[in-house]
């Protein structure tokens, strides 16, 4: 089981020193109960925060950025209707301001105590964080163990670029509530960062110390300085010379012949690789990646020969790993570029069942 920081801990790894700025207001409960305020009073003393997330900017590496955290010293780090006012309006916030959005939420979920009113307030949050999306700007979350729940299926899993805490617990269903169902455990193996990472749900699993780098590479890709970009000329338009029909086969099929991974290697500035779908689906066939090319970043969608193979032709699931980097582009504004190579899709019966 990983070391669970605290949401200041955490704040302080990744921002640059003294440059947190909090957006918090007192939250507002309304009329509750005795015992719940008597809760949300030893929550207080026990996290040091005043709720179970922070929200607020600071600077990434010289580079200004919104920031939501998760505190899972205050009741387990679960969401109520005042925390989810909280990050409703950081989120509309950080869009109205234009800044990129880094989310490192931490819970169990939505808060018990309030029942059902707290868990519809994901579809708020939700809506908050898609509307940012749709304004072109980035939102980056870093799931820590454990996220689980509500905050999971909400904000938990709606970054254009999602990353894990190493051996972090990170799924809907919390084991105890499967073993209450079932009235067995939950395989251990299977609600874990790796796992996930496996299955083509996250794009990776990352410690925290390496959090600051991993956002800065993906930051200086989704948010190019577009004023400061050079042209580029036009290519000469010098004639193709003719090549012997036989000779382009035996070109074609040489296994030393450079592939996309060479190409990024000598060719690439910076590479951000991405995974899968994000919903459960991957294919080595496929390279989804951000890159920069010089000072030009983009989203890259290139085909891998070594990850293809007469067992394992590029199926449907890189075809919808090639969509999610297309989508990418389209919300972030960015250029997008396919490298093909590729000796056909499947064909089988699996790749028809698989759409």
């Amino acid at each position: 089981m990983p070391t669970r920081l605290t949401a200041h801990d955490l704040i302080d790894l990744v921002l640059d020193a003294a440059s947190w700025s909090s957006w918090d207001t007192a939250p507002v409960y309304g009329d509750i109960s005795e015992s719940y305020a008597a809760e949300l009073a030893a929550a207080r003393e026990k996290a040091g925060t005043d709720e179970s997330v922070l929200t607020g900017e600071g600077l990434m590496r010289g580079r200004r950025v919104a920031v939501l955290v998760g505190e899972f010293g205050f009741l387990a780090g679960s969401i109520g209707r005042a925390t989810a006012d909280r990050l409703v309006a950081a989120i509309t916030r950080a869009t109205e301001e234009g800044l990129p959005l880094l989310a490192a939420p931490i819970s169990g979920g939505t808060r018990m105590q309030e029942g059902t009113p707290a868990f519809v307030q994901m579809v708020r949050i939700a809506e908050a964080v898609m509307a940012h999306r749709r304004a072109g700007l980035p939102y980056l979350v870093y799931l820590r163990h454990p996220t689980t729940g509500g905050v999971m299926a909400s904000w938990g899993s709606l970054g254009h670029v999602t990353v894990a805490e190493p051996g972090a617990l990170v799924g809907f269903l919390g084991p105890r509530v499967y073993q209450a169902l079932y009235g067995e455990a939950f395989p251990e193996d299977v609600q874990t960062s790796e796992n996930l990472y496996a299955r083509g749900i996250i794009d990776a699993v990352v410690a925290p110390e390496d959090i600051p780098d991993i956002l800065d590479r993906a930051l200086t890709c989704m948010l190019p300085d577009r004023a400061a970009l050079s042209a580029v000329e036009d290519p000469a338009d010098d004639p193709v010379p003719d090549v012997d029909t036989w000779e382009a086969v035996t070109r074609s099929r040489d296994p030393e012949r450079p592939g996309v991974r060479r190409l990024l290697k000598y060719a690439a500035a910076d590479v951000v690789p991405l995974n899968g779908t994000g919903q459960g689906e991957s294919d080595p066939g496929l390279l989804i990646a951000l890159v920069r090319f010089g000072d030009v970043p983009c989203v890259f969608l290139g085909q891998d020969r070594r990850g293809q193979t007469a067992a394992h032709p590029l199926g449907p699931e890189a075809l919808r790993e090639a969509r999610r980097g297309m989508r990418l582009a389209s919300e972030l504004g960015l250029p997008l570029l396919t490298v093909i190579d590729t000796a056909g899709a499947a064909l089988s019966v699996n790749a028809e069942n698989g759409g």
